[in-house]
């Protein structure tokens, strides 16, 4: 056919020629876009993988297959190697002898059930700040919560009781290696009951209540029939910014009461005795009422806690009184010199174990550091302490050096 001779069917050729080779510049186009397209998916999946492996330098992925329907598991833990050099220092520890030891080592198991529960179990393998001839193995913390309301969480177990800001205040991500020694003393700690606790009005108020044993840590039985109470309300009086910085004030209240029958392993500075004669057995027996006001304030790089405790003892023997008080205080600073990296702290606390003895108290003025490596998951701190010890005439002076590491 001559296309000259038939101008139309020559144009209907050179159209099919045309159309057929844009169809396969389409075809070839569409497949370079599929495949750009899986090179990113497997670039993204790629990228998955080595975060949860931690191949990219972040925390990896932690598989653990649980035995019942949790629809999350997870694995965690704290190890705490400490040093003391020099002096004795407060009641607290049992001399003055330099050391090396494992403050705390603990690992825990925590998960979400239901979507309406939540559950802890923690153990402790580690001493205690005394001297000891043997590394201990314990249960810190073993509850469940109860968390579908924010206002109204129920928690029943093992777990710490509603009293004292710095003791509720989590041990790896305290500013100063150890509490106050009012702290240690006059809260009730770890014990076994029941707790409500929520937050109000947008996360500004929180509050927790609970009864408890009130015998102490890992211990399942009661010494009477009546139970410890402990409570807590504290609230954020202003929030705003200073200076250009995040600011917050809070404020916060607490108080104890129980009746005892015989409360044993208490701190010998009370003098409690309840078999009179002999030597004193350490054991309360009798009513405690204590109570507590704290303060904190936070601007930028810097912190400000503030912290009074007074409990009221009775013991039914009157030994060492019929009816006699102990309180204490404290007042600590804390300030970032390099952000997130350096912190200098200055803490001052004293406490009295019974108003009505004279010469019976400890002060104690700290001067520590904090090197943050990988924030509190990797920490130095450096703590030096001047504790004056009624009754010990020389100026006690402690160094406490501790690395922290929590997974």
């Amino acid at each position: 056919m001559n296309p000259h001779r038939h101008p139309f069917a020559a144009f209907l050729i050179f159209a099919l020629v045309g159309a057929i080779a844009h169809a396969q510049t389409d075809t070839v186009d569409e497949r370079f876009r599929r495949l750009e397209n899986e090179i990113g998916e497997l670039r993204k999946e790629n990228q998955q993988l080595r975060t949860a492996l931690g191949l990219d330098g972040r925390a990896g992925q932690t598989l653990v297959r649980p035995a019942g329907r949790e629809p999350t598991l997870s694995v965690g833990g704290l190890v705490q190697v400490q040093a003391d050099f020099g002096d004795k220092g407060d009641a607290r520890f049992t001399s003055g002898n330099d050391r090396f030891f494992l403050r705390r080592a603990r690992l825990n198991l925590q998960g979400k059930f239901l979507e309406e529960f939540d559950f802890k179990v923690e153990g402790e393998f580690a001493g205690t700040l005394a001297e000891a001839s043997g590394n201990r193995a314990q249960l810190t913390d073993g509850y469940i919560n109860w968390n579908r309301f924010d206002f109204a969480n129920v928690k029943v177990g093992q777990f710490k009781s509603p009293f004292g800001f710095e003791q509720l205040y989590a041990d790896p991500r305290l500013f100063i290696a150890e509490r106050t020694l009012v702290n240690d003393r006059l809260t009730a700690s770890r014990q076994i009951g029941v707790q409500v606790t929520g937050d109000l009005f947008g996360q500004r108020v929180s509050y927790a209540t609970g009864l408890f044993n009130g015998t102490g840590v890992n211990l399942t039985s009661n010494d009477n029939d009546k139970f410890l109470w402990a409570g807590r309300v504290s609230a954020v009086a202003w929030q705003g910014t200073l200076g250009g910085q995040a600011a917050r004030w809070s404020l916060g209240t607490d108080a104890l009461a129980s009746t005892d029958s015989g409360l044993t392993g208490q701190a010998a500075e009370f003098g409690f005795d309840a078999v009179p004669g002999g030597t004193k057995d350490n054991t309360f027996a009798g009513r405690r009422e204590a109570g507590g006001l704290d303060t904190q304030f936070h601007a930028g790089p810097f912190d400000l806690w503030v912290e009074y405790l007074r409990a009221r003892f009775k013991p039914v023997v009157a030994i060492p009184s019929r009816s006699f008080d102990a309180d204490g205080w404290y007042a600590q600073a804390g300030c970032f010199v390099v952000p997130k990296t350096l912190q200098a702290v200055v803490r001052y606390d004293t406490f009295d174990p019974n108003l009505l003895l004279p010469a019976n108290s400890t002060s104690t003025w700290t001067f520590g550091g904090n090197w943050f490596l990988k924030s509190d998951d990797l920490k130095l701190q450096f703590d030096y302490l001047l504790s004056d010890v009624d009754g010990v005439a020389a100026r006690n002076k402690k160094l406490i050096m501790r690395l922290q590491t929590i997974f």
